[in-house]
Formats: C-alpha cells, structure tokens, sequence
C-alpha cells in the first residue's frame, strides 16, 4: 500500500451507495460496464457519432447541442416517470455521504469501511448533466482511494474536483479582503 499519494482535500457533500465487492462481484462488474458505455440513449449515441463524424463540434453549435441534447433526456425521463418505468441499478448496501475530496480519493461521513478491502459504489456527481460515477475503491487510511473510473468518468471527477478548489481559492480571497 505504499502507492498511496497524498492529494489537497476540497469539503464537499456528494451521496455515495456502495458494497463490498465480493458480494456480488460479477453484478457489480457488469453494472461498472453498462454505466461506462459513453451515452446510455440514442440521442447520446446519436451525438457522439456526429462529434466522432464531423470532428469536434465547436463553438455556439456545440453549446446549444448539448442543451438540446440534455433537453432531451428530461423530456424521455419524464416520459419514464409517467409510464412508471425507472433505470434500475444493482443493489448496494450501503449508502453515505462523501464529506471531502480529492483527485483519486474521496472521504466519507459515519462509516464503518475494512481497511485495505475493495469497494464498488456509485457516485452521483453534480455536473452539467448530473452524473452516476461507477467506481471501485479501496478503503485505506481512513481515505477511499479510487482503484479504477472509466476515463469519461475521471475528467468529469478530476474538473469536479479543481472547480471546487477554485471555488475555495476565491472564497478565500474574498475573505482576505473583507479583512
């Protein structure tokens, strides 16, 4: 366990669902596959085949898009609602709330984790569209350190992360010139 690498913390309050892997490690396994699959609908599908086709929309274009895009996505998620139907995800025993974070490691509030034991749990992470983060971790240190993230999923963790040490960075300037 010497790889451990100390990272800046940032406070956060982020809801995490987790489990022990070798409860139900194949379920678990697939699940991670599934939620890595770039976009999980058609009009993601549809989206990345034009960036993929036509190189890397830029400008206003893409802007308007993505919002349209995510439009679409609440207008098919409330339809599911109406009809009843919801995403159904593997069961996880346990849920928490993620106190701080860092690149690669997160903390958690009131838990009880196993030292050095590998975790699978979902993140929901509040970006621009609202995201459910599959990850593994392993509990060490009284720190969760993230063992495996799909690529996607790391640059929409580690910009999460260096927004909020923005954030933090200009509070704390405000604060320095209230003084």
């Amino acid at each position: 366990m010497e790889n451990f690498v100390k990272s800046r913390l940032i406070h956060t309050a982020l809801k995490i669902e987790f489990d022990q892997v070798h409860t139900n490690a194949e379920s678990y396994a697939l699940e991670f596959n599934k939620l890595t699959q770039s976009d999980e609908d058609p009009i993601g599908e549809w989206l990345r085949l034009m960036r993929a086709k036509k190189g890397n929309l830029e400008g206003e274009n893409a802007v308007i898009l993505e919002l349209l895009v995510e439009i679409y996505r609440k207008i098919e998620s409330l339809e599911s609602r109406i009809e009843g139907s919801t995403k159904a995800y593997v069961p996880l025993e346990n849920k928490a709330t993620i106190s701080t974070i860092g690149h690669g490691c997160f903390a958690l509030l009131d838990t009880n984790l196993l030292e050095n034991t590998l975790y699978y749990g979902r993140i929901e992470l509040p970006t621009f569209p609202t995201r459910i983060v599959p990850v593994y971790f392993i509990y060490h240190s009284e720190l969760a350190w993230i063992e495996q993230i799909h690529a996607r999923d790391e640059i929409e963790w580690d910009g999460y992360v260096a927004g909020k040490e923005r954030a933090l960075i200009r509070s704390l300037k405000t604060q320095q010139k209230g003084k």
